[in-house]
């Protein structure tokens, strides 16, 4: 008989707020937040920070990037509907926004998903964003031209 090995959570070893924080992945969304319980990307080969570094019990973050958009339906002649999504709206979010979010690590399924018991906004703080953490996003594609920021707002403020 063989028994399951917990595993414990990996990422990328990081400060918020002053205390040590585990980075555990990546979520790109469109055109609005992700919802809570969204799967999150993890980063690959991520255990060997961890172990490194020793960083274990401490908050998991993921790092998000959300490309704003406004859901816009027009209704055709003959009563089909059309949905785009428009950018660049007075008054609604414009371009991309980058930020942490806590996360959590369920052992049995082996995946990260964003906090599914409260929501958050953003605490009027920021953290640096690993170099290793940058790198991996931007070769996902993500981060366009401008790249990924080295400093993000965190969101770790429950409502």
């Amino acid at each position: 008989m063989t028994a399951s090995i917990t595993a414990l959570p990996a990422g990328v070893a990081a400060e918020v707020d002053g205390a040590a924080a585990l980075v555990v992945g990546y979520l790109h969304a469109f055109p609005r937040h992700p919802q809570r319980g969204a799967l999150v990307q993890p980063f690959g080969g991520a255990q060997t920070s961890v172990s490194e570094t020793g960083v274990i019990g401490v908050p998991l973050y993921a790092l998000v990037s959300v490309d704003w958009a406004t859901e816009v339906t027009t209704i055709e002649p003959g009563g089909r509907t059309r949905t785009v999504f428009a950018t660049g709206w007075p008054g609604t979010p414009q371009g991309t926004t980058w930020y942490l979010y806590p996360a959590e690590h369920h052992a049995d399924l082996g995946i990260y998903v964003l906090d599914t018991e409260a929501r958050y906004a953003a605490s009027g703080r920021a953290a640096e964003v690993p170099a290793r953490v940058r790198e991996s996003v931007r070769s996902w594609g993500f981060g366009g031209d401008e790249g990924v920021p080295a400093r993000v707002a965190v969101h770790n403020f429950a409502l």
